[in-house]
C-alpha cells in the first residue's frame, strides 16, 4: 500500500467502496488529479497567451520560456498523476514545480498564480497533513513574493506593486482562499467518508450481533429442551419405577395386610398422577403454551385430585403469586414428591400445604402426620436430594425435620428473583 492510501488524512482505506457504483478514495483522488491537469493546460494556455500578448521585459524569447515551463508543469502534474504513486515519490516533482513555478512568475506577463494554485491543489490532495499544507503554501507564497518583487524592482515598478488593485493583491486573496476552503473541502469530504466507513462497520457489527444472538437464542432454546428432556427422563423414570414397585408391593401385601396395600395403591396413584403431570407440563412448556389457570388454582388441582377417592385431608393456604415458569414446575413438582412421600414412606393421611409470598422470600411448607423418622440415621433419597440441589440452583434453601411418631416437616424458601416481572401496561 502506498503512503497516499496510508495517510492518517485519509480517513478511512483508500480501497474501501462505499457501495454499488460508488469511487473508492483511491479511483476519486486520481479522477480529481486528472481533472488538476486538464485545468493546468488550460492555465498554461491563458499564461502563454498573456506573455505574448504584452510582455513588460521587452525580452523576446521570455514568452516563449513562459510556454515552456507551462509545458513543463503540465509534464510534472503528468508524472504525479500517472507514475508516482506515493506522496515520497512525489517529492521531487514538488521540488521542480516550485522551481518551475518561481520562474513562471519571472517570465510570465499575468496570471501565474493560477498555475500556483492548481499545483498546490494536487499537493494538498497528497500531503499527509494540514501543517504539510500549511508550510508548502507559505513556501510557495513567499517565493511569489521574493520574485514578485525582484521583477518589480528591476522594471522600476516598486512603489505600484503593492497597492490594492495590483496583482500581488489579487494573487494573495487567490493564495488564501483558495487554501481555505480547498482544505476546508478536503476535511468536510474525508470526514463524510470516515462517517460512511463507521456506518458500514457499525451496519456489519449489527448485523453480525443479530447473527449471534440467533445463534444464543438458538442454543438456549436447545438448552432448556435438553434440560426439559432430563427433567422428563428423570422425573418419568423415577415415578415410574416407584409406581411398579408400590403396586407389587400392593400386590404382595394383598392378602396379609390389606391396610399396607392400599397405602401401596394410594401412593402408586399419586406417584403416577405426578409423573402425568410432569409430561403435561413439559409438553405445554414445548408448546409456548400455558394453561388458562393462575399458578394457585393449580396447586389447588393438585391438592384436590389427590384427595378425591382417598380418605386423606389436606389443609391449604396458597398465596396468589406469580412465579417463572422453572420455579413453578419446581414447586409443583416438590408437592407431588412431598404427597407421595408422606403416603408411600410415612403413612400419612392428613397434610398441611403452605405457599407464602414473605416479600423477599417465597415459603414453602409441608408436613403430614406420618410416622416420622429418626433425623440422626435419615439418609436422603432420590428424590429429596434431587429437590435439595434444584433449590439451590434457584438461589435458594431446603431444610427437612422429622421425629419419631410426629410425622415429616419439608420447609423450602426460594429468593424474589423467581417471582415473574408482570407488565403493568398489559393489564390496563
Amino acid at each position: 500500500m502506498s503512503e497516499e492510501e496510508k495517510s492518517p488524512r485519509a480517513g478511512v482505506p483508500a480501497e474501501t467502496a462505499a457501495g454499488g457504483g460508488t469511487f473508492s478514495e483511491t479511483n476519486m483522488m486520481r479522477l480529481i488529479r486528472i481533472v488538476l491537469l486538464v485545468l493546468l493546460a488550460a492555465s498554461g494556455v491563458v499564461v502563454s497567451i498573456a506573455a505574448f500578448a504584452g510582455s513588460r521585459w521587452n525580452i523576446p524569447f521570455f514568452p516563449f520560456a513562459a510556454v515552456g515551463v507551462s509545458a513543463l508543469l503540465l509534464f510534472s502534474m503528468a508524472m504525479k498523476v500517472f507514475v508516482a504513486k506515493s506522496f515520497s515519490g512525489r517529492i521531487g516533482w514538488y521540488v521542480a514545480d516550485t522551481v518551475l513555478l518561481l520562474a513562471l512568475t519571472v517570465f510570465s506577463e499575468a496570471y501565474a498564480y493560477l498555475s500556483y494554485a492548481i499545483v498546490l491543489s494536487e499537493f494538498y490532495l497528497s500531503a499527509p497533513s494540514l501543517r504539510d499544507d500549511a508550510i508548502m503554501a507559505g513556501v510557495n507564497v513567499g517565493l511569489y513574493t521574493a520574485a514578485y518583487v525582484a521583477v518589480a524592482a528591476i522594471l522600476r515598478t516598486l512603489p505600484n506593486a503593492f497597492l490594492v488593485s495590483s496583482e500581488y493583491f489579487v494573487a494573495l486573496v487567490v493564495f488564501v482562499l483558495h487554501f481555505i476552503i480547498f482544505n476546508f473541502a478536503m476535511i468536510v469530504w474525508r470526514k463524510n467518508r470516515q462517517i460512511e466507513q463507521n456506518l458500514r462497520e457499525l451496519e456489519e457489527s449489527r448485523n453480525e450481533l443479530l447473527h449471534a444472538y440467533d445463534k444464543l437464542e438458538e442454543a438456549t432454546v436447545l438448552e432448556e429442551r435438553n434440560r426439559i428432556a432430563k427433567d422428563i427422563h428423570d422425573t418419568a423414570g423415577h415415578s415410574l419405577t416407584t409406581v411398579i414397585m408400590q403396586t407389587e408391593a400392593a400386590r404382595l401385601a394383598l392378602d396379609k395386610d390389606p391396610q399396607k396395600a392400599k397405602h401401596c395403591i394410594i401412593a402408586a396413584n399419586l406417584q403416577a398422577k405426578n409423573c402425568l403431570e410432569q409430561l403435561r407440563a413439559s409438553v405445554h412448556l414445548l408448546s409456548g403454551k400455558r394453561e388458562n389457570v393462575t399458578f394457585k388454582e393449580y396447586l389447588e388441582t393438585i391438592l384436590e385430585e389427590s384427595a378425591n377417592g382417598t380418605d386423606l385431608r389436606i389443609r391449604s393456604f396458597i398465596d396468589d403469586i406469580e412465579l417463572t415458569d422453572e420455579a413453578e414446575r419446581f414447586i409443583a413438582s416438590t408437592l407431588h414428591e412431598c404427597l407421595a412421600n408422606g403416603i408411600r414412606h410415612g403413612g400419612g393421611t392428613a397434610f398441611l400445604f403452605e405457599l407464602r409470598d414473605a416479600g423477599n422470600y417465597i415459603e414453602f411448607l409441608f408436613s403430614d402426620n406420618g410416622k416420622g423418622v429418626d433425623m440422626k440415621n435419615f439418609k436422603e433419597g432420590f428424590g429429596l436430594t434431587g429437590m435439595r440441589a434444584k433449590a439451590e440452583s434457584l438461589g435458594g434453601m431446603v431444610n427437612f425435620s422429622s421425629e419419631e411418631g410426629e410425622g415429616f416437616e419439608i420447609r423450602l424458601s426460594l429468593p424474589r428473583s423467581v417471582k415473574r416481572e408482570i407488565d403493568r401496561s398489559e393489564t390496563v
